[in-house]
């Protein structure tokens, strides 16, 4: 695939896309895949787009790490929704998802882990207790203390 860079672009752009072309047929996984709202009046908030580009962007800057600690991470599903409508649905197809709020609504969040409701985040620090509860989850179901119960389970 080939795209032509935007003047004085990012020539990564063109990998990252054939990356998410591979990693959505399946081929292969590159990072935890994200499914988010397209847009509607609700997600055309800043306040919506400002917290998913943070959760979008932490998981960019981690994958380096996490990559290297935790076999499998690239195998993550995310929910990062715009709306209490769609975002249970979305998060129950996901192991984490949250539903931010939108234009004018308050500042609240539900979150779900592997399609259950876990919590409802409250306020200005909806972004950094959603990472908490990611780097738990990336840690208990990749790391090594949950390769170590897998293998205690088997025998």
């Amino acid at each position: 695939m080939s795209l032509t860079p935007k003047p004085n672009g990012d020539r990564t752009e063109e990998v990252q896309a054939a990356q998410q072309i591979l990693q959505s047929l399946s081929i292969r996984s590159f990072m935890p895949q994200v499914t988010s709202c397209p847009g509607c009046g609700r997600t055309t908030s800043t306040y919506f787009q400002e917290l998913a580009e943070q959760i979008q962007s932490y998981l960019r800057t981690s994958m380096p790490e996490w990559r290297k600690k935790y076999p499998g991470v690239e195998e993550l599903k995310l929910a990062v929704m715009g709306c209490v409508v769609n975002g249970p649905g979305e998060s129950k197809h996901a192991n984490l998802g949250i539903s931010l709020p939108g234009t004018f609504e308050e500042p609240k969040a539900p979150v779900y882990v592997d399609g259950k409701l876990l919590k409802t985040l409250h306020g200005d620090t909806i972004v950094a207790e959603f990472k908490q509860i990611l780097d738990h989850y990336v840690e208990s179901h990749y790391g090594q203390s949950a390769k170590n119960e897998e293998l205690v389970g088997a025998n």
